[in-house]
């Protein structure tokens, strides 16, 4: 079998190498990795050709700048393997026998997607403990997405993220699934639209991927991405109108979660937007993780506004080690 391994690079010199590395030194040798540089200003294209030119099984890809989003909808129309992976060019795969093992998972465990744990590292590699997530409750077994789906999002453990899913690509051919472009937070809206289309998922007791935590400003903390986040939160909040959609209360769940995080971020949004987001707080009563059950109960006796300021306060907490 063959993995697809898709790579957005914007301005990432600094780590590029890394990344790459911790791919193609894997021992499962049957890989293609798609690096897609989204216009990128500094040297990270140059230092990507470096690496592709000692190792054919690099293709790189350039794009006009449109953000990770359409970076990653570029490496899923170049991928011909079996099975596409995701890994953002700041963060890195910590095992060099991930793949070995998960091509083990596959042929134990048939299933649409094989999900793992993450761990978040400081920018030299420290491995940050108050993060970590519980081990699942069920593991290295082919499930019934409606029969887990409830559960990971109450234990916080769907984790809005592309990056520690292996899905085979036959999955995304056949649900068109794609990333939102020209936008922040788009994981969430994938991971949400994944998650409305599979039948069967296997949970890996692997804690592989490190995702970098960094001082300075990401993607999820630059201006545009609260007024995205409440865009999608909006989006979804539309889409469970419709009783018919695929497992509605979890979805409703990550959608209560994500309105707890715009709630943090109410300060930052425009008149219109803040708006929307009063109108939707009936949507906290979905919550099925504890944080969300907790902001609801807040909310109902401190008042919308200071729950806002008290979420503010605590999301800044979590940025800081």
């Amino acid at each position: 079998m063959t993995f697809s391994v898709i790579v957005p690079m914007y301005n990432c010199e600094r780590y590029i190498e890394r990344c790459l590395q911790s791919i193609t030194s894997q021992t499962y040798r049957d890989l293609e990795l798609i690096a897609v540089d989204d216009s990128s200003v500094d040297g990270s294209l140059e230092k990507a050709r470096l690496a592709a030119k000692s190792d054919p099984r690099i293709k790189l890809l350039a794009i006009p700048h449109g953000g990770a989003g359409a970076a990653r909808n570029r490496g899923i129309e170049a991928a011909s393997g079996e099975f596409v992976l995701f890994v953002d060019a700041d963060d890195y795969w910590r095992d060099a026998d991930f793949l070995m093992k998960l091509s083990e998972a596959v042929l134990e465990c048939p299933a649409d997607v094989y999900m793992f744990r993450s761990v978040k590292v400081t920018e030299d590699g420290r491995v940050l403990r108050r993060f970590e997530k519980p081990p699942f409750s069920r593991e290295n077994e082919s499930l019934s997405i409606g029969d887990v789906y409830e559960e990971l999002v109450g234990d916080g453990q769907a984790l809005a993220s592309a990056c520690n899913k292996c899905v085979r690509r036959r999955v995304l051919e056949a649900g068109s699934l794609r990333f939102l472009e020209d936008t922040g937070c788009e994981d969430i809206d994938w991971v949400l639209q994944l998650f409305s289309s599979i039948s069967t998922i296997c949970l890996l007791g692997m804690d592989s991927y490190a995702y970098t935590q960094h001082h300075t400003v990401s993607r999820s903390t630059q201006k545009d991405a609260p007024r995205d986040l409440a865009a999608i939160v909006e989006r979804w909040r539309a889409r469970l109108d419709d009783e018919a959609l695929p497992h509605r209360r979890a979805v409703s769940g990550i959608v209560a979660f994500e309105y707890g995080i715009c709630m943090g971020n109410y300060h930052l949004l425009d008149k219109a937007s803040r708006r929307r987001l009063r109108d939707g707080r009936y949507l906290l009563k979905y919550g099925l993780d504890k944080k969300t059950k907790m902001i609801r109960s807040f909310c109902g006796v401190f008042g919308y506004r200071i729950t806002c300021i008290a979420i503010r306060f605590y999301l800044w907490t979590r940025r800081i080690w």
